[in-house]
């Protein structure tokens, strides 16, 4: 089975949330155009990212799965039949803390769930002040094909990728908001994690520049050997929509069976260090 995604590299303006929702349709109706049956949009993409300037913010910036962006995005996805990977803050009732979330919208316009970012950068002194962590790992199964989901630092620990394989994913959505000082190693992590669970990997940075945070997009597409498909190297907002091929993930996986060669038996020291 072949089909294509599409990554979308938005510019958000910080709290402008119908801004930002404006300028995400106008560019998922274009990688809709171009052939893309998967969109992904970079993290917080609805509120943008900088936790030092929106911090006082967040709850009041937050949305809920039934909310009115969401309904937005859903009545995208219905009308271009496509499915949105769409990263934004919700907010659970009754929780004290809110969720750095990505919900999965399928292209009948129905939200087919939900992942929430289990690494805050920074732990307790950084994202950990605003957002929570679940340590749940959820697929999805799509018409094409199984996909997961993880958000920027998460990329940076082996395993929430490699649970996501375990899983059957064969498709990983990475939506981020990857910062300048930190962009050689933005290209090593996507190359690893895709290679060594045999996975493409679709990394949706954003692109943005506020005070003296710089995000410096270079979304990219990678296949399960770990190279690049597609990038992009334009600044600002973009679109890249690339092929996505499962038979040759099957193949690749027939040659390269990392995770088939796998002793699971004799890593459980892992768990006491």
């Amino acid at each position: 089975m072949k089909f294509k995604v599409g990554l979308i590299q938005l510019e958000s303006a910080l709290g402008e949330k119908e801004q930002n929702l404006k300028l995400a349709i106008e560019l998922i109706t274009q990688a809709a155009a171009e052939g893309a049956n998967i969109v992904c949009l970079p993290e917080l993409f609805l509120t943008g990212y900088n936790l030092n300037v929106l911090g006082g913010r967040l709850r009041e910036l937050a949305d809920t799965v039934d909310g009115g962006a969401v309904k937005t995005l859903c009545d995208t996805a219905k009308q271009l039949g496509v499915y949105i990977v769409a990263p934004l803050i919700l907010q659970r009732e009754g929780a004290e803390l809110l969720d750095n979330a990505a919900v999965l919208i399928d292209d009948g316009g129905r939200v087919q769930g939900a992942y929430c970012k289990n690494h805050t950068f920074g732990g307790e002194n950084g994202e950990g002040r605003f957002f929570a962590a679940h340590g749940e790992y959820p697929v999805f199964e799509t018409k094409y094909g199984t996909i997961g989901i993880l958000i920027c630092y998460d990329a940076n620990f082996p395993e929430p990728a490699r649970i996501l394989a375990l899983k059957g994913a064969q498709v990983l959505f990475m939506p981020a908001a990857w910062r300048v000082q930190e962009q050689d190693i933005w290209h090593l992590v996507t190359a690893a994690r895709a290679n060594e669970n045999t996975v493409y990997l679709a990394a949706v940075n954003a692109w943005q520049e506020s005070g003296d945070l710089f995000l410096f997009g270079e979304s990219k597409l990678l296949d399960p050997r770990g190279h690049t498909v597609g990038q992009i190297d334009a600044p600002g907002s973009s679109v890249l929509v690339e092929e996505v091929d499962i038979d040759k993930l099957h193949e690749m996986r027939g040659s390269m069976p990392w995770l088939c060669d796998r002793h699971p038996e004799g890593y459980a020291e892992i768990s006491k260090i």
